[in-house]
């Protein structure tokens, strides 16, 4: 697939969709996994006794766990999985699934509230722009994607905005 004009204006159709999806509890295994894997020591991601009486609910998550995590369930089959290790059934709103190259173009996230263990989490997901830039080795469109972490009052606790490049 031509990463061109006419694939713009396909993606651009799209701006303003959304998709909602619920990233479901997050527990204090899951944090602390995490916390271990990215190498944070911090007391408040591993002692629920630490962090309460710092005036938290639970452990802390550090800043990026829910923005870096690709797939909340168990997980996809090695045969269900793209080249880059991506589940194919994960789809950002709005782009092919084939075709093209698709890659992390970057993000920007505010911190609006700690997330802690037993919070239950959604995800908001809406594209919001898409643009054809010229490269070295050919034309590019880079998408945004903006995304809100809300609990299960509606309290937004995290927003980023994230880029996407297709090539």
């Amino acid at each position: 697939m031509a990463v061109d004009e006419a694939l713009l204006e396909t993606i651009r159709s799209g701006i303003g969709s959304r998709i909602t999806h619920s990233l479901g509890l997050i527990t204090g295994l899951m944090i602390r996994r995490y916390a271990r894997a990215v190498g944070e020591t911090n007391p408040l991601y591993y002692d629920a006794g630490y962090a309460r009486d710092r005036g938290y609910a639970d452990v802390v998550a550090p800043p990026n766990l829910v923005t870096a995590v690709s797939c909340w369930d168990e997980g996809a089959a090695e045969e269900d999985l793209r080249a880059d290790g991506v589940p194919k059934a994960v789809q950002l709103v709005g782009l092919p699934t084939t075709g093209v190259r698709v890659m992390g173009g970057g993000e920007d996230m505010e911190f609006h509230s700690p997330i802690t263990a037993g919070t239950t989490l959604v995800e908001r997901s809406t594209m919001i722009d898409a643009e054809l830039r010229p490269g070295r080795n050919g034309h590019f469109i880079v998408v945004s994607y903006r995304h809100e972490f809300v609990d299960d009052s509606g309290k937004t606790l995290l927003t980023s905005t994230r880029k996407v490049i297709l090539r």
